[in-house]
């Protein structure tokens, strides 16, 4: 194989020039391909660790996505590390959200399994049934508002969980083809995870929080971390 490679080699005052050849273009194409996948699963291994209290679920969404606009933005590639950073930096204003959010999910999925165990088994009252597939538009409402409360973290870093939170409400009132783009995401990898449960660990955060980042938006100049 024959190998290009330039020496320029000048003895100017006793010293020795060498300049090495460039990396092949296909090289920083191939690497820069395999970063994605791979800094989206590493960023959903820490989201994952620090989110094992469940009281920090949101909390660490909201670290995740605040060090996945730092990477989209800046180039910061560093998103494990800089999650566990902004979850450092976030989680005294988000722990409440987190707590109510907590709550929130708990009532979900109660209802949903009451749902599924009533239309497999059978014997609930039509009207109570009716009433708990009511949980299904809720369900994704909660979820679309739970996945652009971190999106407006990134967005606003100085801000606080009210403001969080309201921004969100705005993010998906004011783009709904996003919205409905991202609940298709977020099925998707709902699905995934139950066909093959090993997922989780790296795409069941991390996948649609970064597909939230990217279909939402976040305003450019506001990235440096906090």
């Amino acid at each position: 194989m024959r190998v290009r490679r330039t020496l320029l080699r000048q003895l100017v005052g006793g010293s020795v020039l060498v300049t090495t050849p460039p990396r092949r273009r296909w090289e920083h194409k191939v690497l820069g391909f395999l970063s994605y996948p791979a800094n989206i699963a590493l960023g959903g291994v820490a989201a994952l660790v620090l989110a094992l209290p469940l009281v920090t679920l949101l909390p660490a969404a909201i670290a995740l996505a605040r060090a996945f606009s730092t990477w989209r933005e800046t180039g910061n590639d560093a998103v494990f590390t800089n999650t566990f950073r902004e979850f450092g930096a976030t989680w005294r204003r988000s722990l409440v959200i987190g707590l109510v959010s907590l709550v929130i999910l708990v009532i979900l999925v109660a209802d949903i399994v009451f749902l599924v165990t009533q239309l497999t088994v059978g014997g609930a009252p039509q009207p109570v049934i009716l009433v708990s597939a009511a949980v299904i538009p809720i369900g994704a409402v909660v979820s679309l508002v739970l996945l652009s409360i971190p999106v407006a973290a990134a967005q606003h870093r100085d801000e606080t969980a009210r403001h969080w939170i309201r921004a969100a409400v705005g993010l998906v009132v004011a783009k709904p083809l996003a919205s409905l783009g991202i609940l298709v995401v977020l099925l998707t990898v709902l699905l995934a995870c139950i066909a093959l449960p090993t997922l989780v660990p790296f795409a069941g955060m991390s996948v649609p929080i970064y597909a939230a980042i990217v279909l939402w938006g976040t305003p450019a100049g506001d990235s440096s971390p906090r």
